[in-house]
Formats: C-alpha cells, sequence, structure tokens
C-alpha cells in the first residue's frame, strides 16, 4: 500500500526510530504555513526538506511522521509502520496513533487524491495491520491550529472515514460485523456493495447487489479472503472480524488500480517544497495504473 517507501527519498530502508505499536488509529497533520505544492516532484523535495528540518534542526531520531500523502494522492513512507513518532505531541499519542501529513498548509484544501490516499491508507492499517479506524487531527491531543481548519472539518465529518472510492461509511464499531447468511436488509446490502468493490461482485450471481445474503453472497466472500491470501476454502456464514478486515483489505488493492493517480515525475529540478529535488538516479514515471499488493 506504501507507494514510494524510505528508499525512494535515499534514506534507510527502516526507520531508526524506536518501536511502537500504533493501533489505535489515524492523526491527520498539516504543514503550518501554505506550501503551495502542485507537482509529485515538489512534493517529494518537500519531504525530504521536512525530514532535513527533522533530523537536523530538531535533533528527532528522523521524520516525525509515520507517512505523508501527495498531491497526486501517492502514500509516502515516513517512520513508517509500527515506529514510536514525534508528531502528536504527547507520549501516548505517539506510541499508539499513526500520523499522515497531507502537505498543505494555511487555507489550502486537500485535493481530491489526497483525500482518497487518506483513505486508502486508512483501509489497509485497518486491514492488514490491526489499526483501529478511528481518525483524529493533531489538535486533538495538543493545543495547535494543526491540521488547520479545512483538513480538521474533513477529519470531524467524517470525511475520511469513508471507504477508498465511494461514499461508505466504516466505523470502528461497524454494524456489519455479527452479521449471517439467511439475513436480509441495507447492512446484507453494504456487504454486498462491499464485495462489488472488492472485485467479486460476479460471485453474487444474477441477482447481484438485492439486500439478501444467501449461499451466492458467503461464497463470495470466501473468494475476498482468497484474493488476499487466506487459505479459507468454506463459504464464509458469518461476518466477523477477520472477514471484514480481509474485505477492505482486498477492496483497498482494487481501489488502488483504479482511483491511484497517474503523475509523471521526468527527474527536472523543481523550486517547490523546501529541499533539492530528486537527482537524475531517482528518476520516477508512472503510466497507466499504479497497484500494489
Amino acid at each position: 500500500m506504501i507507494d514510494y517507501p524510505r528508499t525512494s527519498f535515499g534514506w534507510s530502508a527502516t526507520s531508526p526510530a524506536g518501536s511502537a505499536d500504533p493501533t489505535s488509529g489515524l492523526v491527520v497533520h498539516y504543514n503550518g504555513p501554505a506550501t503551495n505544492l502542485s507537482s509529485h516532484a515538489g512534493c517529494v523535495a518537500y519531504w525530504k526538506g521536512v525530514r532535513d528540518q527533522h533530523v537536523n534542526g530538531n535533533q528527532w531520531a528522523d521524520i516525525g511522521y509515520s507517512f505523508g500523502v501527495d498531491v497526486c494522492g501517492h502514500i509516502f513512507e515516513g517512520r513508517g509502520l509500527r515506529k514510536y513518532q514525534a508528531a502528536q505531541g504527547t507520549s501516548s499519542g505517539n506510541a499508539n496513533w499513526y500520523s499522515v501529513s497531507l502537505m498543505i498548509g494555511g487555507s489550502e484544501q486537500p485535493t481530491a487524491a489526497q483525500i482518497e490516499g487518506v483513505r486508502r491508507l486508512r483501509a489497509w492499517l485497518m486491514g492488514a495491520y490491526g489499526a483501529a479506524g478511528t481518525v483524529r487531527g493533531h489538535r486533538d491531543f495538543v493545543s495547535t491550529s494543526c491540521p488547520g481548519a479545512p483538513l480538521y472539518a474533513m477529519v470531524t465529518d467524517g470525511t475520511f472515514t469513508q471507504a477508498p472510492g465511494s461514499a461508505a461509511s466504516i466505523s470502528q464499531e461497524d454494524p456489519l460485523i455479527g452479521a449471517r447468511e439467511g439475513e436480509s436488509g441495507q447492512v446484507v446490502t453494504a456487504i454486498q456493495r462491499l464485495i462489488v468493490q472488492a472485485g467479486q461482485g460476479a460471485a453474487l450471481g444474477p441477482t447481484g447487489v438485492d439486500g439478501d445474503w444467501g449461499a451466492k453472497t458467503s461464497e463470495a466472500l470466501m473468494l475476498v479472503r482468497q484474493s488476499v491470501g487466506s487459505s479459507v476454502t468454506t463459504p464464509i456464514r458469518v461476518m466477523n472480524g477477520e472477514t471484514y478486515g480481509q474485505l477492505l483489505t482486498a477492496m483497498a488493492r482494487r481501489q488502488v488500480a483504479l482511483y491511484a493517480p497517474t503523475c509523471e515525475y521526468d527527474g527536472s529540478s523543481s523550486t517547490e517544497g523546501s529541499a533539492t529535488a530528486l537527482p537524475s538516479s531517482e528518476t520516477v514515471t508512472i503510466t497507466g495504473t499504479l497497484k500494489r499488493n
């Protein structure tokens, strides 16, 4: 799910920061002043500059954030998975929550691709690493303007807790858990729509999304789980946490292929951001669809 790992920026593959187990959710951050970023190249230069300031200016072990999302919606690795951060401003916040910077500031609005990137990141952390679906802003931990009014409004109105590529709401205490074969109604309809988003809609049969959990829905859930590596060989007749997590993972992977933006970087120099642009040896060109397993 990480589109650009640490090595893309010339950093060590693993952050030197201490270990932690952030499972409480995801915290949204901004830059402070406006960044005026408009390209992938500018965001790469910015991301490098942030790390330089955090390491050489603040004397931190590494860049403060777990992840970043650029204006094209690409997920950048910062400290990465299971690392203590320097972003939330409290010991418990840095140990128990992942953080993501959207690389904007002031009154700047995130791009649609950035919003989608945060949703992809959240779904991946939930499905693959057991993180809760809760999203908070930096100001929920300490007195600060971060993540700014535009982003904090999206934190509070649930924009970032929607599923990638759709308007479906996914909460930490989701009513889909516990649903089972033989039931009917809106909960079953929601499960079937997620199955479609995960790429297994054909397995629902000719009736498709009908709100009735029959044998086809159970078989489709089995195929969803198998698509992300599960060895399950029997139809799934009850929605438990493991099945739900794998459903989110399958859906997020498919949405990467369908919705991840295409951006091109030609290796030329950029004046955007606060650091030098990528050297020619780090030139990245992306065409077509971007897919990460």
